[in-house]
């Protein structure tokens, strides 16, 4: 295995130096992202939030909350980003209304998106007890397993979703993730597509669908697809497509551009780095070399990526900078 190394960024899809692999990518689920009115609790919630004093005599005149009051305070929190205080109120919610599939699948997401897939299975599998025919369940239950890298029965759990509702394209995302993990590029790319025949422009899929691309060495096609992602990709997101894009370009050869994507995901020594890395692997090590030491002179003082990649890429040339790759 290669030693020398390569900064990325990671969610939707991680790239190291030998090559690219997919997590989760678990998006807040569109149930979870509707708006909804704002009673007295999410009130109480923002002025609280604003360091606005309550007395507490107005909070002993409130009724007891309800199963639907503590959902909503956790759907505010979930807007926020804090995921334990939403999944605090979800298990509140959940005690009062213990049938309640959607919050057992609100709360199983949160453990995913935590990293924690074998606490989220017994929600997901609760969902399915109960109601056999219940696709977000057996999406939910496969996502995990995929997670804790079951493959197979993540694969049976997917394909369930998918039979009982061909529209859940969060189970065809599923299955394309697995399949890539097991290297059968041609059934990613099919389940990926399915996805996008509901979700048409969602950038997670179609960056996960430029990288099976770009797995399967059809870069052409791995920047067009990658390039469809970032019109429609939110301003978080745009990173990690990018870190992808600068692999795709590398790897075709347009070094400007891979350096001017690479550059968008993080930092420009970053850029001349993973470029570098690229044409180590390309077996171009006095190229690469070039690279890592225009790494270094951008930023000498914390760059030790590239210390460690020039001296590799010494190591099999014995030195040596001619190379107009990273002018």
């Amino acid at each position: 295995m290669n030693n020398y190394r390569i900064n990325g960024c990671r969610a939707a899809v991680v790239l190291v130096a030998a090559g690219v692999l997919l997590s989760s990518g678990c998006a807040v689920p569109k149930m979870l992202q509707e708006p909804f009115e704002q009673g007295v609790y999410e009130d109480i919630l923002e002025r609280q939030a604003e360091g606005v004093p309550m007395e507490d005599e107005q909070l002993k005149d409130l009724p007891a909350m309800t199963a639907p009051d503590y959902e909503k305070l956790g759907d505010t929190y979930l807007g926020r980003g804090q995921m334990g205080l939403a999944r605090a109120k979800y298990q509140k919610a959940l005690e009062l209304d213990p049938r309640s599939w959607r919050l057992e699948y609100k709360i199983g997401t949160i453990l995913l998106r935590q990293g924690a897939p074998v606490e989220a299975l017994p929600y997901f599998r609760s969902m399915v007890a109960r109601d056999p025919s219940n696709a977000r369940g057996y999406e939910g239950e496969g996502r995990a397993l995929l997670a804790a890298g079951e493959h197979e029965a993540a694969e049976t759990a997917l394909r369930k979703a998918v039979r009982l509702d061909s529209g859940n394209w969060k189970a065809q995302q599923g299955l394309g993730m697995l399949y890539d993990e097991l290297g059968r590029y041609d059934e990613a790319i099919t389940a990926y597509k399915a996805a996008l025949r509901v979700r048409p422009i969602e950038a997670s899929i179609l960056n996960n669908l430029g990288v099976a691309y770009y797995l399967k060495k059809d870069y052409p096609l791995a920047i067009e697809t990658l390039d469809r992602a970032l019109r429609t990709a939110r301003p978080e997101d745009r990173k990690r497509i990018y870190a992808n894009l600068g692999r795709a370009y590398a790897r075709s050869s347009q070094y400007p551009r891979a350096i001017d994507s690479f550059r968008r995901a993080k930092d420009l020594p970053t850029a001349y780095n993973n470029v570098g890395v690229v044409l180590l692997e390309q077996d171009r090590p006095k190229d690469a070399a070039a690279c890592f030491q225009k790494a270094i002179e951008v930023s000498p003082s914390y760059y030790a990526a590239a210390h460690d990649n020039l001296a590799a890429a010494k190591d099999r040339t014995g030195g040596g900078r001619d190379s107009n790759v990273c002018p």
